[in-house]
């Protein structure tokens, strides 16, 4: 997948979840989520203009994955102190961000090997192409409409329904 692609694939993963984070523990909580979650999309991606690491070499793991997101527990737990879960919840979506991005490259014929260097078993559907351009803009325009849905029941429950 291309960035608008992750980015509209994390957007629509996240959509459900903002409204439940928002009445469980706070709205703040539930938007900074959606920040990380959609923040992290693309990140495995910056290895393409660096010359010393193949593309779909180490960012593309489940380790670049917990390390991403131990960042984004600490980045979650300094924006929102208040919540004692902030760290947790965090690490979860940042993780969950970057292990959404591996699945949305794992649909692609060039596939990765999310385990590497440990297990080097490459895994590939060969669904799409990457630059499958109508897939793209459809996770773009479906993810960031359900996203944006999510968030004015969200406030709109808010209005209405006390939170824990």
């Amino acid at each position: 997948m291309y960035r608008e692609g992750h980015s509209g694939f994390n957007a629509l993963l996240y959509a459900p979840v903002l409204p439940i984070v928002s009445h469980v523990w706070s709205l703040r909580l539930a938007l900074v989520g959606a920040l990380v979650s959609v923040g992290v999309a693309n990140i495995p991606d910056l290895d393409q203009p660096l010359p010393h690491i193949r593309h779909r070499g180490p960012t593309h793991t489940v380790w670049f994955a917990i390390l991403v997101g131990l960042a984004a527990g600490i980045g979650t737990a300094l924006l929102v102190p208040e919540s004692p879960v902030a760290f947790q919840f965090g690490f979860l979506v940042g993780t969950g961000g970057i292990l959404a991005h591996l699945a949305g490259d794992v649909v692609t014929p060039m596939g990765i090997s999310p385990f590497a260097p440990i297990w080097r078993y490459h895994v590939t559907l060969e669904w799409f192409k990457s630059k499958n351009s109508r897939i793209n803009r459809a996770l773009l325009l479906v993810g960031s409409a359900a996203l944006f849905a999510s968030l004015l029941v969200t406030i709109g429950l808010s209005a209405v329904v006390p939170a824990s």
